[in-house]
């Protein structure tokens, strides 16, 4: 709630019908609230105070509050300043340790400055709010983008300390992901056309507000465009950012607004596509500068978009779903070729297959039969040309528009050793006849080495056709007559190596790594793969070269690189970082299999294993790499951290001080001896332990939610209060903090709906905690919403079930 205070009125600039601020707003600025106070009133530490009613600030110097004046606390050093705005108090600030330079005159000037504190912070929140929406501006949307971006990739090390349960025992990290969900209101023209531009800006605000109501609390609602709307979610999974998505595109199909000229109900038609973050961005985009590959990430959810408003009214479709079903014919072409708008870019590959379909929107049952069948030979960046394969009726060719779904696994044919088409630039087989080739012949072989070469993507594609042509030429007078060739891709060969081991094959690579040195060509990265080795099949060896070609990218020149262990642990920490965690866990079994003394599979074995709660076995992985190495950093860390979680203390206490005698400055292994400490009740031992983290690079922020859960246990709520204000102003996304200051909030009795916000971010961020469920339960019954509390603690009985 907000109270009205006899304050006299003052010209001011800003505008009439803009937004205002409420106590939200002062938790969302409050980074910038305090650098704003701090220029006027110096002092050491503060804290924001919602006072439930007037009548709690009717006594002593919060007395002068309420009449809106700033007051000091005898003998404290505190000073309280009055936050408000157009005669409504919004909330106290709290300034501790402050330095008032002559009170006699300054302090009747504080609460002036205070508004225009507030006054400036209004001005920042109108720049940054589309007039229109009410929604975030475009640019707001990729500055938070970018933020995301490099805060994902600052996580994505599996192996790192900490990373195998987070930084918080029994608290959720951050997410190394995030979704972006765009809705676009391609009906918006029509109606402006049609029914005039008033009809056409309330559907534009009637959209936002329904977008605004599926907002997830954490979520960044904007405008991204002139009838575009988008909404980022931090933390979400590709599966919560599609189910988001489709909810959305429900409730913007149920948007009728009525004309009241023609006196109609109108529609106005919608789209949804989302993308998620870094699922959907390959590798030469995960280079990029973080806001380059914000705006890459907003047009691939504007492309996905688009393909929905061609494939049926009111759908939602995700970025990845445009390769599989969203493909349609460009152009057809003589000699049986078409071109398709399908390009590497949405992850086309030359040798896919697809089936077409009659064109225009999917009918709900579905066409009877489709119209042929196509194959990619030639793939672009945005799009590819294709042969038709088959056609089922002459009578109905195959025509522009018409639409393409890929076929998942084409059986590839046997040849009879003649009929095989050439690629016209290389000489080479065509990448789809180089597979039936391979397919017709690997059984017969009973050893053989596939190497897959790829340019580097950033050579002007003029010169890549030619260094390819010369690259295959070269090629093939290295590895000689018995090896065959294939067009793999717009940059890329794939060369089959019979009766080769990879060893041999490597030396071969190396020889011609140097011939094109010496000749000035570009180099490219080569990835070799062998069979037989370990449990593979024959055709798995494909999937391994391309494992392969991946490590040889990330290595020095010259990138030549084997299937070995280190390229199945590369690939298995991608797996990680996708998410898909029991895949990474069979690849990292894998990489061990093939070299048991990689300390770096196993370190990340552990991590995955603890992640899925096995963490006896996470603990048997980490004292096997001890037992090889017992200053192995990594595991001594993680190690403690899982013998902490199941109970271990001594031993816990033990491996974070073996860390600390091979790096001193161990942030994590600081913070975890603090809690320790802590819950044996050693509360100045674990303020020694947080205070010395904090000195480490990069622990001023971290430590600060350690350091408000001891004052809590020392109930001190003041000192907890503020140390959390300053874990928000570090990290906003911090479950755990959001949660312990909303129980601050309701404990304090100050304003429950404050309490509320908190708590329900903090519940959006981490829905699989039933405590900061039932802390939003708590909150709401504090405001008499009972049945919406009841609901709210079924949820938390479902979560700790």
């Amino acid at each position: 709630m907000e109270y009205t205070l006899p304050m006299k009125a003052h010209p001011s600039l800003l505008p009439d019908d803009g937004p205002g601020l409420d106590r939200r707003d002062l938790i969302t600025y409050e980074h910038l609230l305090r650098d704003e106070v701090v220029a006027f009133l110096p002092h050491k530490s503060y804290s924001l105070y919602f006072p439930k009613t007037l009548d709690d600030i009717a006594d002593g110097p919060m007395a002068e509050v309420a009449a809106g004046r700033a007051a000091v606390v005898p003998g404290e050093r505190r000073v309280l300043l009055p936050l408000a705005l157009g005669g409504r108090l919004l909330g106290v600030f709290v300034a501790r340790e402050a330095t008032v330079r002559a009170p006699a005159t300054t302090l009747p000037h504080l609460a002036t400055m205070a508004r225009m504190c507030l006054e400036k912070i209004l001005l920042y929140k109108i720049s940054v709010t589309d007039p229109d929406t009410g929604l975030a501006t475009r640019g707001l949307l990729l500055r938070a983008l970018a933020r995301a971006v490099a805060q994902v990739g600052d996580s994505l090390h599996p192996g790192a300390p900490g990373a195998g349960t987070g930084p918080d025992t029994g608290a959720p990290g951050f997410a190394p992901c995030f979704g972006l969900v765009v809705a676009r209101l391609h009906g918006l023209e029509h109606c402006q056309e049609a029914y005039g531009p008033a009809l056409a800006d309330k559907a534009l605000a009637e959209a936002a507000r329904t977008l605004a109501a599926q907002a997830p609390e954490q979520a960044l609602a904007a405008r991204a465009g002139d009838d575009t709307l988008a909404l980022f979610l931090p933390g979400a999974t590709p599966a919560a950012t599609r189910d988001l998505a489709q909810r959305l595109a429900r409730h913007m199909a149920e948007i009728l607004l009525a004309d009241p000229v023609l006196d109609q109900r109108v529609h106005p038609a919608s789209c949804v596509g989302h993308a998620a973050y870094p699922q959907d961005m390959n590798g030469h985009a995960l280079r990029m500068a973080a806001r380059e590959q914000a705006a890459t990430l907003l047009r691939k959810a504007l492309r996905a978009a688009a393909v929905a408003a061609r494939t049926g009214p009111d759908r939602a479709f995700g970025y990845p779903q445009i390769v599989d079903e969203g493909g349609q014919v460009r152009e057809v072409l003589p000699l049986g070729r078409l071109t398709v708008d399908l390009g590497s870019a949405v992850g086309a590959r030359e040798g896919q297959r697809f089936l077409v379909w009659p064109g225009g929107p999917e009918a709900p049952g579905g066409p009877a039969a489709p119209k042929g069948e196509i194959a990619l030979l030639e793939v672009r960046r945005s799009y590819s040309v294709a042969e038709i394969m088959t056609q089922a009726d002459p009578g109905q060719p195959l025509a522009a528009g018409d639409r393409l779904t890929r076929i998942r696994q084409a059986v590839p044919k046997t040849l009879d050793g003649h009929g095989q088409g050439r690629d016209a630039l290389t000489g080479l087989l065509r990448y789809r006849d180089f597979l039936e080739h391979w397919a017709a012949v690997r059984d017969r072989q009973r050893t053989f080495t596939l190497a897959l070469m790829r340019l580097p993507d950033d050579a002007d594609p003029r010169l890549t056709e030619a260094a390819l042509n010369g690259l295959a030429q070269a090629a093939a007078a290295a590895f000689g007559p018995e090896a065959v060739g294939g067009r793999h891709s717009l940059g890329g060969l794939v060369w089959l190596l019979p009766a080769t081991a990879a060893r041999q094959a490597a030396a071969l690579c190396e020889k011609l790594l140097e011939q094109l040195a010496r000749s000035g060509a570009p180099a490219p990265a080569i990835g070799l793969a062998q069979f037989p080795w370990l449990s593979f099949s024959r055709a798995d060896t494909l999937d391994n070269a391309a494992k392969a070609l991946e490590y040889a990218r990330l290595l020095p020149a010259p990138h030549l690189g084997r299937c070995d262990s280190l390229a199945l642990t590369i690939h298995a920490d991608k797996l990680f970082a996708q998410g898909r965690l029991y895949d990474a866990i069979e690849e990292y079994k894998l990489a061990l299999l093939a070299d048991r003394a990689n300390t770096t599979a196993r370190n990340s074995l552990g991590v995955a294993l603890a992640r899925t709660g096995d963490l006896a076995a996470a603990k048997r992985q980490f004292k096997t790499v001890l037992n090889r190495n017992p200053k192995d950093i990594f595991a001594l860390y993680n190690y403690g951290h899982a013998c902490q979680r199941t109970g271990k203390a001594p031993q816990a206490r033990e491996a974070y001080r073996a860390c600390l005698a091979v790096d001193k400055a161990h942030t994590f292994a600081l913070i975890r001896l603090g809690e320790l400490a802590q819950t044996a009740r050693r509360f100045a031992d674990a303020r020694r332990y947080f205070l010395r983290a904090q000195g480490t690079p990069g622990g001023q922020g971290l430590t600060e939610r350690y350091l408000a859960r001891l004052a809590l246990a020392q109930n001190d709520t003041e000192q907890a209060r503020e140390h959390l204000h300053q874990a928000l102003i570090h990290d906003p996304m911090d479950a755990l903090a959001l949660h312990l200051m909303a129980r601050l909030y309701l404990d304090a009795g100050e304003d429950p709906e404050v309490a509320e916000a908190l708590a329900r971010q903090s519940a959006a961020l981490a829905p699989g905690q039933p405590r900061f469920w039932a802390e939003l339960a708590r909150a709401l019954t504090a405001q008499g919403k009972h049945q919406e509390a009841a609901t709210t603690l079924a949820r938390a009985e479902q979560q700790g079930a």
